[in-house]
């Protein structure tokens, strides 16, 4: 087949048209680049939740330990010292590690100082020992900190070298390959769900007693994962959604792009649509020979005939009692499979792909397989990548040094084979949001790879910092979130629960784009967050507007709190201070005449703990229903004297009899107990209802005075929006219309919290109920003495908080219905239903 003629590039940066799943398991990508932003100072001195605590201190220079071990010590910390390895040093990591864990009894954290001295490109494998010291140490403790429920004890805080702004502000990056420490600490909560984590990102000005000192201040006040100091400020990153710049050069047929990998996966997706569009010559690349079906004629089977291959070798190995290494054989060999038909397939449609068989960690071979391009080497593309996922204490240090080396050895091999070239149209490095937020369980050792590709691409990117014309070449590194169903994906569904994954024809545009705008540094491209979220992971997420699907995550962090105990799968336990100068709506809402915390707002809190102790892979589970609340409204006071209050919340998760999961909830207040109930949570679907209006009004209505002034409840109605309410004359059926609120009116918060029940109609509800039962007086002046409120069960629809929901109670105000009204007499979606509601 020959090979069609070139396409425009308008053509080839034309953007596809995806037809997305309905299922959000793909979802499109936008593209964010990093910015650094100054954040708040913290308070002057060393946390106070150091004092008591056991930590370890793990390399890095003898004097920066010692400043750093004194700041600790002052706090009140006991300080156990792990010296940086010895020079050439590659073993016993792992002795030296439990000796000191042994000694000091218990670690409660890591203070690791790792690479301190100044970035030596000549010698690029000076990461290896300190990161498998690192390793080693998080080995020795696991036992102990995977069983911790206390959610303030552990930390993990290591620190970098990359100008004290992360390698993003316009600042010397001293030690790129402190992305190793830093993108390891980000995937560690996965690992360790109690972990908490700050990478705390300083310049090579600061003294080793400024470093002891910010080390103190940075401890047990956890938030944002990554902070840098440059100039005596404090600084965080945002992102910031940016499209790239206009092309600046098209690939032209007959020029060569080199890849590391590239045979398989998204590196092949790339290759074969630069060959077809742009006529391009691709030379890809990978540790193996060209595969020969004449040698391993099951290279050359269809589908059907390596089925029953496959099943005759796992028969026999079950019969040898060899399944583990025989299915390491045939996923090699569906490896060799997939890189064959590639290779196949380019040379039967004419395409330019040819297969250089290169080591990437060795020189040497990088530099040959460069020297294949030829004279029109026009890009590269460091696309090569191993991810073995093992649990932290299953990972040897022959894994962890492969996974990095293929990463960081394979871009300084290449940067260096380039650099006495004419500048390229493009240096490009293939990262991964593992490295920007930390992977999966088992990729510590890839985020931390990916995170130091992305820091060694700021490094190439600064004027100055290399030899040769490669610097004049842009060096830019791409994040991926997963491609659907392509790629180094050993359990494409488990990735889903992490991140949506993006469209193959999507990623190639954009990566397309990348290619020829001739920009520079790191873009991350980022769809939907997925549901495995975890406190200590949570925290780390800054509440910028930037980034996509930032309204739900703001929403969690809020009503997630401050965590104090945490067991995945089962129970969770935060602590939550309101001040009401904070909360409009505590001046809206008022018990005894006191500024009070509205009692759908603590039906928010209530339902938002619940999300937080579903099962193991519960995410079909839907709230169904609460029930069983029980408010003390007394306590829900924030008036003179109690100004700020600080409340405790307990969840905690069991299976039922009858396959619902119940989530027992609890908010406390200074020991005494303000709200309880359970939640109930179900795997099917829940069905959509719809019913009749009922004849509210028909026969006449008269109008339902509003509470007194100075009653034992009232509400303003400055911050919710307050219904008119009216009484059916015949039957006595109360009933109003209750307009969608804003949270932004409820709560002081950037961005505002959204919420998953309808506050605003449940607030006019409960005032509606209140009419109707105020003990001790008349409906119409309920000024009787505030108790409990307590409600049988509450459902709530998805969309109640949509539109304008009618409310309709029975005369008691005990049993209601809400209704998305449409005509008189039309079947009506049924959004809310409360039965069993009474003042006490």
């Amino acid at each position: 087949m020959t090979l069609k003629e070139p396409i425009t590039l308008a053509e080839a940066l034309a953007p596809p048209v995806v037809d997305y799943p309905q299922d959000g398991s793909v979802r499109p990508v936008r593209r964010h680049v990093w910015e650094p932003v100054e954040t708040a100072a913290l308070p002057p001195g060393a946390a106070p939740g150091l004092r008591g605590r056991s930590i370890a201190v793990v390399g890095g220079r003898e004097a920066t330990a010692a400043a750093v071990a004194a700041a600790l010590t002052a706090a009140g910390a006991a300080v156990h010292r792990l010296a940086p390895p010895a020079e050439g040093q590659l073993g016993g990591f792992a002795e030296a590690a439990e000796a000191l864990f042994a000694a000091a009894g218990r670690i409660d954290g890591i203070v690791d100082l790792n690479l301190e001295e100044p970035f030596d490109r000549s010698g690029p494998d000076g990461w290896e020992a300190p990161f498998r010291q690192t390793v080693a140490m998080l080995q020795a403790c696991f036992a102990d900190w995977i069983t911790e429920t206390d959610a303030v004890r552990l930390f993990y805080l290591p620190v970098t070298w990359l100008g004290g702004r992360m390698g993003f502000g316009a600042d010397r990056v001293e030690q790129p390959l402190g992305g190793l420490w830093a993108g390891l600490a980000k995937g560690l909560p996965r690992e360790v769900p109690n972990c908490n984590i700050r990478i705390l990102d300083l310049t090579a000005e600061h003294s080793a007693e400024e470093i002891g000192e910010l080390v103190g201040r940075e401890l047990y006040r956890w938030g944002a994962f990554e902070i840098g100091h440059h100039g005596g400020r404090r600084y965080s990153l945002r992102a910031r959604h940016a499209q790239p710049a206009p092309p600046v050069r098209a690939l032209r047929p007959g020029d060569t792009v080199v890849m590391s990998g590239g045979g398989r996966g998204i590196g092949y997706a790339l290759a074969r649509s630069l060959a077809e569009e742009f006529g391009a010559r691709v030379v890809v690349s990978g540790r193996g020979a060209v595969p020969d079906p004449g040698a391993v004629p099951a290279l050359a089977f269809d589908e059907r005939e390596f089925r029953r291959y496959r099943d005759e070798r796992l028969r026999e190995a079950v019969a040898a009692r060899r399944v583990p290494q025989v299915r390491g054989e045939l996923e090699k060999l569906a490896q060799e499979r997939e890189l064959w038909a590639n290779l196949v397939s380019a040379r039967e449609d004419g395409l330019r792909i040819d297969y250089v068989q290169c080591d990437i960690t060795d020189p040497e071979q990088v530099a040959r397989l460069v020297d294949e391009a030829g004279d029109r080497l026009a890009g590269v593309v460091h696309n090569a990548g191993v991810d073995v996922p093992v649990r932290l204490p299953g990972k040897t240090e022959q894994i962890v040094s492969l996974v990095v080396r293929v990463k960081v050895g394979g871009f300084l091999n290449l940067l260096r084979a380039v650099a006495d070239r004419p500048p390229l149209a493009f240096f490009c490095s293939v990262g991964s949001l593992t490295g920007r937020w930390g992977g999966m369980v088992g990729q510590l050792d890839y985020g931390a790879a990916n995170e130091a590709l992305s820091r060694l691409g700021l490094w190439a990117s600064q004027d100055g910092e290399q030899s040769g014309r490669i610097r004049r070449t842009p060096v830019s590194t791409v994040c991926w979130p997963t491609w659907e169903r392509l790629g180094m994906i050993t359990n494409y569904e488990a990735t889903l629960r992490y991140m949506s994954a993006v469209d193959v024809r999507e990623g190639l545009y954009h990566w397309k784009r990348e290619l020829f705008s001739g920009g520079s540094g790191e873009s991350t491209f980022i769809g939907d967050v997925g549901p495995a979220m975890l406190p200590s992971v949570l925290r780390g997420y800054q509440q910028d507007t930037g980034l996509p699907g930032i309204e739900r995550l703001a929403a969690s962090r809020y009503y997630l709190g401050e965590p104090l105990d945490f067991r995945p799968y089962a129970a969770l336990t935060t602590e939550h201070p309101l001040a009401a100068g904070e909360l409009p709506c505590c001046d809206d809402f008022r018990v005894g005449g006191e500024p009070a915390l509205p009692v759908s707002l603590c039906l928010e809190y209530l339902r938002a703990a619940g999300d937080w102790v579903l099962p193991e892979n519960g995410d079909q589970l839907r709230f169904a229903e609460l029930r069983a609340l029980d408010v003390d409204l007394a306590e829900l006071r924030v008036g003179p004297g109690r100004r700020t209050a600080v409340l405790t919340r307990h969840a905690e998760g069991r299976w039922a009899p009858d396959g619902d999961w119940l989530v027992a909830v609890t908010l406390e207040r200074a020991g005494r107990r303000l709200a309880a109930a359970e939640l109930v949570y179900r795997a099917q679907e829940l069905p959509s209802e719809q019913a009749v209006l009922p004849p509210t009004g028909a026969l006449g209505a008269e109008d339902v005075a509003p509470p007194a002034p100075g009653g034992a409840l009232g509400w303003s109605g400055h911050a919710f929006r307050l219904a008119a309410w009216q009484r059916d004359a015949v039957g006595g059926r109360l009933y109003g219309r209750a307009e969608p609120g804003r949270t932004a009116d409820l709560l002081l918060a950037s961005p505002a919290p959204g919420s998953a029940l309808p506050l605003n109609q449940l607030e006019n509800l409960l005032r509606a109920a209140w009419l109707a039962q105020a003990p001790g007086a008349g409906p119409a002046s309920p000024t009787g003495q505030v108790g409990r409120l307590t409600v049988e069960r509450l459902s709530v629809a998805p969309s109640a908080g949509e539109g304008t929901v009618l409310l309709v109670g029975t005369p008691d105000g005990r049993d209601w219905t809400g209704y998305h009204p449409l005509e008189l007499f039309e079947p009506c979606p049924v959004v809310l239903r409360v039965t069993g509601l009474r003042h006490h």
